[in-house]
């Protein structure tokens, strides 16, 4: 289980990476100097020191490792043999009210602090870029990019909070920023239902973050309200009643499954408070075990279905649902606990819509039906395989997905080539062009992008309030991206396919060979923007780009594309938002080929390699004197070409989970997306940048709520922000930022402006400094 990152967490990585250094050409240093001159760090001493060699300057209390200036400097030598640092480790030495400058000014260093001064040169300090004093306001902007209030009051609140504040989720933080004194406030009002799980899941260092009265009223609510005393009870009580939460326990355990990440601790301590005279098979919420118990009870049945017919397994599967569908709601399912009760939902739906055939008269009919409902069954068919990751688990799953999905599959693709091989394969399958692009739209290209998923990307851009018109056509035969990506491209009509061996294309007229870098030239040429990386192009004209690794990644790693294309998915959302945002009227999402995935192995079909020219998983060109058995189609840019597609779902290549390039719905049935904006946004424009020294000016046309404006280096990375807080322009649009380093003087960075996603709408290369 993953546990989410607090603001302690954060402070104990940022300083443990200060004593990082090349091991190749360095020595290590001896000491970290941490100056804190205003103090502000010190009531997080107890805590640090549980995660950090930390020595501290002061008073003789060797117990607590601090002492005056030659203690410190014999334990950092390790001459002090009760006193040891484990070997290798580098100290960090904490200066309360010493400054920075006090230890860069020998001559003025005060006496006590002298001995350690000359540690500057051999050890480093941690202070900001600027050379100050880390403040706690500091450290949350810009180390942590959190937007913090710098007026007094919060300054105050802040302090005041600290010790509640290193609790915080990072995420949460994020979320409530901009940081005022209210929010730093509330950490200190009492939350007795937080307040009695953070005790729940950490009971010792609860207690070291609370004062004396704190830790009497907190006992105090726990006897008088929740039935158990703290120190007379202990923690395990505490526990039991958490787990059978009855009464006002309830409250609590409904704040814990609101958010199960922020207590790591407690599924541990639940599953040790299981009462011991509870039946295996009296299932609780509240216990891990039952929950593991009932997913090992869904495993076994989920097996048990392997020599089962099609409808025995569905009635199962239906009984299956019944038994477990509640286990979803449980905590346990949010902690990534019950994988295959996920799966289970996917399962069931693959059960339901495996009921009817994909068929029809025409392959106009067999698309009808495939993007109304029969894309459904493969898109079950990967969720239910994303859900799960253990071996066994996988295996489970894997059983249903060959007892269900494997027929209907099969059934689906022969159905689609009795229709096409019915007659002429130009009659019967015809594929239209795609209609040219007007300026203001911007083409997206995507490999491998199948129909399926490109439902699971207009599903989620329109959960983002964008336009998303999804309509499909026929790719070009066979299906594969030397033949299909050109016919999807604008320059399409300037192509023709050359008859010699190797399915190559070339430019109509001059006769060159068609190459990835040759068609971007000839895209650029009939006046489209071919738009690299982070390149956003003119929205007043055209554009083409290409992402996402869909395809590369099924052929290296079979059904676990799976588990991966969530994050293609997500991918390619952003990009199509930032597109949007920049100024393009609409961006049109186009594909290839789609493809068949089948975990364990599709079935293979025999064609002896010397009989072709080329030969791929589900399509081969013949030679012109190949005599085989099977059913051919022309090539869709030369029709004297002949293209062997592979049976049914078979391939020509033994051991393939993933392929493409035969005749099935799957395979040649692409969505295209046209996506544009709900409302019409002006565009963003940055005008009249101007620089006095560190301080830039500018004018931003377009100003939407939530807009900030930011100076970086690298465009989509916000730790590499140059000034101290990304601001908002002002109402008319004016706004005035200071770079915080001197010496970034002459460097090229971005003017970046971002919404409270953190989606970038506009970018502008600078000079610093004018």
């Amino acid at each position: 289980m993953s546990k989410q990152l607090t603001f302690l967490d954060a402070l104990v990585e940022i300083i443990t990476r200060a004593r990082s250094h090349n091991k190749n050409d360095q020595v290590p240093p001896a000491v970290v100097l941490w100056p804190d001159k205003d103090r502000q760090w010190e009531t997080l001493l107890p805590l640090l020191r549980e995660h950090l060699p930390l020595l501290t300057f002061g008073p003789y209390k060797p117990l607590e490792w601090t002492g005056p200036a030659y203690w410190l400097r014999c334990v950092i030598a390790r001459t002090l043999p009760d006193y040891l640092l484990p070997e290798g480790v580098i100290p960090i030495l904490y200066l309360p009210g010493i400054s920075k400058q006090e230890i860069r000014a020998i001559e003025e260093t005060p006496r006590m602090l002298q001995p350690l001064a000359e540690l500057q040169y051999r050890g480093v300090l941690w202070t900001q870029k600027n050379g100050r004093d880390w403040t706690i306001s500091a450290f949350l902007q810009s180390s942590l990019s959190l937007e913090v209030g710098t007026d007094n009051a919060t300054k105050g609140a802040l302090q005041r909070a600290l010790l509640k504040l290193v609790d915080e989720p990072i995420e949460r933080l994020r979320k409530e920023a901009p940081l005022r004194a209210s929010f730093f406030d509330a950490l200190l009002h009492p939350d007795e239902v937080r307040n009695l799980l953070l005790w729940l899941n950490d009971s010792a260092g609860y207690r070291k973050r609370c004062t004396d009265a704190e830790w009497a009223s907190f006992c105090d609510v726990c006897k008088r309200k929740y039935s158990f005393h703290p120190e007379q009870d202990g923690t395990a009580t505490a526990v039991m009643l958490l787990g059978e939460h009855r009464d006002e326990w309830s409250i609590v355990w409904n704040r814990f499954k609101e958010a199960p990440h922020s207590y790591p601790h407690l599924p541990e301590l639940l599953r040790h408070a299981r009462p011991m005279q509870m039946s295996l098979f009296d299932l609780s919420e509240s216990w891990p075990q039952d929950n593991e118990a009932a997913e090992l009870k869904l495993r076994e049945g989920l097996n048990d279905l392997a020599n089962l017919l099609p409808q025995e397994i569905r009635a199962r599967i239906n009984d299956l649902e019944i038994e477990h569908a509640q286990r979803r709601s449980w905590v346990w399912a949010m902690l990534g606990q019950s994988p295959l009760v996920i799966a289970l939902s996917y399962l069931t739906r693959l059960a339901s819509e495996t009921e009817r055939k994909l068929d029809g008269m025409t392959v106009k009919e067999i698309s009808t039906a495939y993007t109304e409902w029969g894309w459904k069954v493969d898109s079950s068919v990967l969720e239910a395989l994303a859900a799960v990751d253990r071996p066994e688990d996988v295996t489970a799953v894997k059983t249903v997905i060959s007892a269900l999905y494997y027929p209907w599959l099969e059934n689906a693709a022969i159905g689609m080539q009795r229709v096409v091989y019915a007659g002429h394969p130009m009659q019967t399958y015809p594929v239209e062009p795609l209609t040219e692009p007007a300026d203001g739209i911007c083409i997206l290209f995507c490999d491998g992008l199948r129909y399926d998923v490109g439902q699971r990307l207009s599903t989620a851009l329109e959960a983002d309030s964008f336009t998303c018109n999804m309509t499909h056509h026929l790719v070009p035969l066979p299906s594969i991206t030397p033949t299909a990506k050109p016919a999807v491209s604008p320059v399409a009509g300037m192509l023709s396919g050359n008859i010699s061996p190797g399915l190559e294309l070339v430019i109509v007229g001059s006769g060159t060979r068609v190459t990835a870098e040759s068609l971007r030239k000839l895209l650029d040429q009939a006046g489209y923007q071919v738009l690299r990386g982070e390149e956003l192009g003119d929205p007043s004209g055209r554009a083409w780009t290409e992402m996402g690794s869909i395809d590369s990644y099924g052929h290296q790693y079979g059904w676990r594309l799976a588990q991966h294309l969530n994050g293609e998915i997500m991918a390619l959302k952003r990009q199509v938002e930032t597109l949007l945002s920049w100024g393009w009227r609409q961006v049109v999402v186009v594909s290839d080929h789609g493809w068949l995935l089948l975990p364990g192995t599709l079935p293979k079909a025999e064609l002896p390699e010397h009989l072709t020219y080329v030969r791929k998983g589900r399509c081969a060109q013949l030679k012109e004197t190949a005599n085989v058995d099977l059913e051919t189609v022309p090539w869709y840019w030369n029709s004297h070409v002949r293209i062997a597609l592979a049976p049914n779902i078979c391939c020509f290549e033994a051991g393939k989970e993933y392929e493409h390039g035969g005749l099935s719905p799957q395979e040649c049935i692409v969505p295209i997306i046209a996506v544009s904006q709900q409302n019409s946004i002006q565009p963003i424009a940055i005008e009249k940048i101007t620089w006095r020294g560190l301080r830039c000016t500018m004018e931003v046309i377009g100003v939407v709520p939530s807009m900030k404006i930011d100076i970086r280096t690298k465009v989509g990375d916000a730790t590499t922000t140059l000034v101290v807080t990304p601001r908002a322009p002002n109402p008319d649009g004016t706004l005035s930022v200071l770079v915080r380093d001197e010496d970034r003087i002459g460097e090229a960075a971005h003017i970046v402006v971002f919404d409270s996603n953190g989606m970038i709408h506009k970018q502008v290369l600078i000079t610093i400094g004018g």
